[in-house]
């Protein structure tokens, strides 16, 4: 190391911003990187490398051009292994190349100055070892604030969160679709359900195919005083032929089913998969909330499971009718009603298939909301209903199939209902509601 600084040293003596040096102690042997990926959240971009093994490595940025430098020892970048396609984001460009013997360089060339937080991840599961460096907005390193949302004090805040994303598919599919692909369509549907019909406030945890950590997906709920949490998921099991959806809530006292115990060890080891810095894990997704606080958000959680339980019911079939309970990290620390809804399974082939098409994700986030809906009915925080429930009014990109599945109706009953509709759609048309 003195070596690379005693080189770089006229250059890095004016224009060094921040170093991060890590190690693994006794291994000395070449590692390949074997995969190079990016994901672009609001607040980060962040760079995985693969590895063959475990790597002693630095990275730094440079000024003037902007530039984040990662030397990995005895590194070199594996035949088939492109950057040059990866580029996106904060990053310009990526580049590499060896400063001398031994080192293995990469260089991207950044879109201004930014903060850096680099680890190391040990294998898990179907990954490698794993080079992860989150380059941030701004010079402190310090995660930043996701945009601010126009939210009034007095909505009647929905919090959805999509399950997994970026370096963390979630259940593949034995076609090898994704989890997280599933459960961000179905959320970015409910969200547009619940803001057009006006009642409720509806916003994503992620927007798009990054990771979040479960202690961020917390923070976010609460920096927001959310008034509901709902974690959306498409379930995984040993035996292809389990079918239908589910609903969990929190636990305290151990599960109250194999599955749900399965389940929750899963999800709580997303944050493995999706790459965070077990340093900056949070305590607080350990502790509980007070015994007052905690009863109230239980029965208000069961009381919303059993709602969203009876509308799912109305659409496909369900694996268990009853609510179920685990000890799911994502939701302890909510101090609000929370629930973990399992829109069907991935490892069931012709749910898997399912799953993926718009129609059956507008009809499982149609009947999200009517159970949401049903909920809110009975809950005194919630506004009154102000719209006749019999009428439906068409919203931007809307189509009849797509009316008749978010409604749980057919588009036949939804034709003879509405004999002398237009024949194209217009935005704000009225069409009466089969019943």
């Amino acid at each position: 190391m003195t070596t690379v600084f005693h080189r770089l040293w006229p250059a890095l003596k004016t224009s060094l911003v921040i170093i991060i040096a890590g190690w693994s102690p006794g291994v000395y042997s070449e590692s390949e990187v074997t995969d190079v990926r990016f994901w672009y959240g609001p607040d980060k971009t962040r760079l995985v490398l693969e590895l063959t093994s475990a790597a002693t490595y630095r990275v730094f940025s440079l000024e003037n051009p902007e530039r984040v430098v990662i030397d990995i020892d005895q590194g070199r970048l594996d035949q088939g292994v492109e950057l040059a396609n990866n580029a996106g984001g904060l990053v310009a460009n990526i580049r590499s190349g060896r400063p001398e013997p031994g080192i293995f360089r990469i260089v991207l060339d950044v879109r201004g100055k930014l903060g850096i937080h680099a680890f190391l991840l040990n294998p898990s599961g179907a990954y490698p070892h794993r080079l992860v460096v989150d380059l941030l907005p701004g010079e402190n390193g310090g995660e930043a604030h996701s945009a601010q949302l126009d939210l009034r004090e007095e909505d009647y805040l929905v919090v959805i969160d999509p399950g997994h994303g970026g370096e963390d598919p979630g259940a593949i599919g034995g076609s090898g679709a994704y989890e997280k692909d599933v459960a961000l369509g179905i959320a970015r549907r409910l969200k547009r359900i619940i803001n057009w019909d006006g009642r409720m406030r509806a916003i994503l945890t992620r927007a798009d195919d990054y990771y979040v950590s479960l202690r961020r997906r917390v923070e976010f709920s609460m920096e927001r005083n959310a008034d509901l949490f709902l974690s959306v998921h498409a379930d995984a099991a040993q035996r292809k032929s389990a079918e239908g959806a589910s609903v969990y809530i929190l636990s305290t006292d151990g599960a109250s089913s194999e599955m749900g115990k399965w389940l929750a060890q899963r999800e709580n080891a997303a944050d493995l998969a999706g790459g965070v810095d077990i340093g900056q894990q949070d305590p607080s997704l350990q502790k509980t909330l007070l015994d007052m606080g905690l009863d109230w958000k239980i029965r208000e959680s069961y009381d919303l499971g059993l709602a969203l339980l009876g509308s799912l019911e109305q659409v496909g079939g369900l694996h268990s009718r009853t609510v179920g309970r685990a000890g799911f990290a994502v939701l302890k620390a909510v101090d609000i009603p929370a629930v973990l809804i399992e829109t069907g399974f991935m490892t069931n082939p012709a749910e898997e298939q399912a799953l993926q098409q718009e129609l059956t994700q507008e009809r499982i986030a149609g009947a999200i909301y009517r159970g949401l809906s049903a909920y809110c009915d009975e809950d005194e925080r919630c506004p009154p209903r102000t719209r006749n429930e019999n009428i439906y009014v068409v919203a931007p990109g809307d189509s009849l199939a797509l009316i008749a599945a978010r409604l749980g109706v057919s588009v036949a009953d939804l034709k003879r209902e509405n004999p002398n509709r237009a024949r194209a759609l217009q935005i704000g048309q009225k069409l009466k509601v089969p019943l």
